[in-house]
């Protein structure tokens, strides 16, 4: 599964990339996601940078390359979508150069391209719901990590959160019909 930097240092700044490996191994990324997180990351002194880093140090989150036909691709979505950042750009280029379907990304813009290119984006609280789904997070452990994420300054609307919440309880209550 290709993940996008926003998503990638989200569960990084809470300690819950396990998550991420547990649901969608392997995880990778692109150079241009590496950079972000990564390289810029250490410049400032980011604990999520060198929590990244020792993932792609032992091998549990690979960097791939884009090769010339998926790079110019890359090029395009930025040049028709100004607004669209490098790193969103490339891991839409490297899931389809890959030949998956689906991608991690949290950024709207980047989520509506995914879609227009037949992608299925998945977010942040798309994964803590299917983390409830697998039994990776208990139900005090999810509603813990959501507001982690928001401690840590994870771009929330109120819509995003009030409509998240109605969708876990409808899990929690199909959970609950399915003991019975």
């Amino acid at each position: 599964m290709i993940i996008d930097s926003s998503s990638l240092i989200i569960f990084a700044k809470i300690k819950k990339l396990d998550i991420l490996l547990k649901l969608y191994k392997p995880l990778s990324i692109t150079k241009e996601t590496y950079k972000e997180t990564v390289e810029q990351g250490i410049i400032i002194n980011a604990p999520d940078a060198k929590i990244i880093n020792e993932f792609v140090e032992s091998k549990k989150i690979k960097i791939k390359d884009l090769d010339k036909t998926y790079a110019k691709l890359s090029k395009e979505l930025r040049n028709i979508y100004s607004q669209l950042g490098f790193g969103e750009s490339e891991a839409i280029a490297l899931t389809l150069q890959e030949g998956d379907n689906m991608l991690i990304m949290d950024e709207e813009l980047g989520r509506d391209v995914a879609k227009l290119y037949n992608l299925k984006p998945v977010g942040s609280l798309r994964i803590l719901l299917e983390a409830y789904k697998e039994n990776i997070l208990d139900e005090q452990k999810l509603r813990e990590t959501v507001r982690e994420m928001i401690k840590n300054k994870f771009r929330l609307g109120a819509e995003v959160i009030d409509e998240f919440w109605v969708v876990f309880d409808k899990i929690k209550k199909g959970r609950i019909n399915k003991k019975q």
